[in-house]
């Protein structure tokens, strides 16, 4: 991946989405509705987190810590991708120094998850609508049902929660979004909007 000459630019930005003021911790980005995060992914996949790599790098804004993280593609459903691919992120660590944007997915090595990614504009972070567009695929450890959560650990019921203006009920992760059924739905999302262009 090349380095990203606008990423100066996008800090300031990244900032103003993330709401930091005063202090504030907490991301105040608006998650989208499923069929907006499908629409505007370049690209949708499930994927496993083989290495995440921090460095810095000069922008027209000055220096900035970038993280690049490295997936194995398990399955691409929209989009094409192959075996593997990287995404860049603003933020990290490098040596003592750390940079951190509030709402900005944070990877760990063996991670699964489904992302949705959009790469359009040099983005502060690939992955539609920061973390919202990051889902984790969680595994049972008897049963083997793999079932899909919210970037947070939220199990998913449904995905008309997704982006929804009032807070879904929580469920419980047996009652959760089965990992094929959250594919078949992005499927279908992608149908259906193919059919009305």
């Amino acid at each position: 991946m090349s380095s990203r000459t606008g990423i100066g630019g996008a800090i300031a930005a990244a900032l103003i989405v993330a709401g930091l003021s005063g202090g504030s911790r907490a991301a105040s980005v608006v998650a989208p509705t499923f069929d907006a995060m499908v629409a505007r992914a370049q690209v949708v996949f499930v994927g496993e987190t083989l290495d995440v790599r921090s460095r810095w790098e000069a922008t027209p804004s000055g220096r900035a810590i970038v993280s690049v993280v490295t997936f194995k593609v398990i399955r691409t459903l929209k989009g094409e991708l192959g075996g593997q691919t990287q995404l860049e992120f603003l933020g990290g660590t490098v040596g003592e120094y750390r940079m951190e944007i509030p709402g900005m997915p944070r990877f760990r090595v063996g991670d699964e998850d489904v992302l949705f990614v959009d790469e359009r504009g040099q983005p502060v972070s690939p992955v539609v609508g920061f973390m919202h567009g990051r889902f984790r695929v969680l595994e049972d450890p008897v049963t083997r049902r793999q079932s899909v959560a919210r970037h947070n650990f939220e199990p998913l019921a449904s995905v008309r929660d997704i982006g929804a203006a009032t807070a879904p009920a929580r469920v419980s992760s047996a009652r959760a979004l089965t990992l094929q059924a959250f594919e078949g739905e992005i499927a279908r999302e992608l149908r259906r909007q193919r059919e009305a262009r």
